[in-house]
């Protein structure tokens, strides 16, 4: 076992001045490189299925995403990083080849060692750490990585504080979501994202249909009801870590993680069905448009400018639903 000590400890001191969880997740990989000597490393994003990779190290994106493919399609593909994810504990495959479950082929790795990332109490990511070489995680690497897995999950899960702090701390304060001066500073972490590992993201631009009648006829109270119901409506659509924005006035951007084109009409679709059920419970109708853009490498700019562009045309749209693709 050849640890470089000195380079790893810089490396550590690193991922603890991170400022977010996807820094310290690429500082992570670059450690586990070192500490492990290893040849690749990835970390795959296991909170909800199909499973997705976040960090790559010395692995293709190709590569990546026919694993990706392999696992969506369940059976015993993958199996290890379920055993990792259940036991919460770190796992040393000494030959990958003697396992069912090991994807095999010219470039699969021989000797591998799985991670669980643990953010508050919950297996949120697992590191892979591989060698192309059998046997060569040997049983003093257990340790190690117990090691490393309490120290990285301890930092993230002060990170993820850190980030739901600010989340809080700049929400807006009628519909408690995320205001525009933050929407900035996410999209360009997301588009620094896309641009390292080609990570898709999907947003919807959305606006309440006759708002200015609502507050005309029923007053700014009502309107602001409205809001609150809209708000609402969208929560109970998406995932706990996607994104909602107050973008100005009775306008909406909804950023969704690692979701592609029909995942995000569903979405829409899931919000302009419970906003006609919300409807039939009050005195004034509450529905909305909905332009849809994923995100293809634009500078912000023209990103946002094309997502008022699909909202625009999904207004003369009978399902208040347009898709805005790149050439629009």
């Amino acid at each position: 076992m050849n640890i470089k000590v000195d380079y790893a400890l810089k490396l550590l001191n690193e991922i603890e001045e991170a400022n977010t969880i996807e820094q310290a997740l690429w500082k992570i990989g670059d450690v586990a490189l070192t500490l492990f000597d290893a040849d690749s490393v990835t970390i795959i994003d296991v909170r909800e299925r199909p499973y997705h990779f976040v960090v790559l190290k010395n692995v293709s994106g190709k590569t990546a995403n026919e694993l990706e493919e392999k696992l969506k399609e369940g059976g015993e593909i993958g199996k290890n990083i379920e055993i990792v994810k259940e036991n919460r504990t770190p796992l040393i495959l000494k030959d990958t080849f003697e396992h069912d479950f090991w994807l095999k082929s010219e470039h699969s790795p021989r000797s591998w060692v799985g991670i669980p990332i643990i953010i508050s109490e919950e297996v949120q990511y697992i590191l892979d750490i591989d060698k192309y070489k059998p046997a060569f995680f040997e049983d003093t690497y257990k340790e190690i990585a117990i090691q490393f897995e309490r120290y990285i999950s301890l930092i993230l899960t002060k990170l993820n504080m850190l980030e739901n702090f600010f989340k809080t701390a700049n929400m807006d304060p009628l519909t408690s979501v995320q205001t525009r001066q933050n929407f900035s500073y996410i999209l360009t972490r997301n588009i620094e994202r896309f641009r390292r590992y080609n990570r898709k993201f999907t947003c919807l631009m959305c606006d309440l249909d006759k708002f200015k009648e609502i507050n005309d006829k029923y007053g700014h109270a009502t309107g602001d009801e409205a809001l609150k119901i809209f708000v609402r409506a969208v929560k109970e659509s998406i995932r706990e870590w996607d994104y909602i924005f107050r973008f100005g006035g009775d306008e909406f951007i909804i950023k969704l993680e690692e979701t592609d084109v029909d995942g995000a009409i569903e979405v829409a679709k899931r919000i302009k069905s419970k906003l006609s059920t919300v409807s039939s419970d009050v005195n004034f109708e509450v529905s909305t448009s909905i332009g849809i853009k994923v995100y293809n490498g634009e500078s912000l700019g023209e990103f946002i400018k094309l997502l008022d562009t699909a909202l625009y045309k999904a207004k003369n749209k009978d399902e208040g639903i347009f898709v805005i693709n790149q050439d629009e």
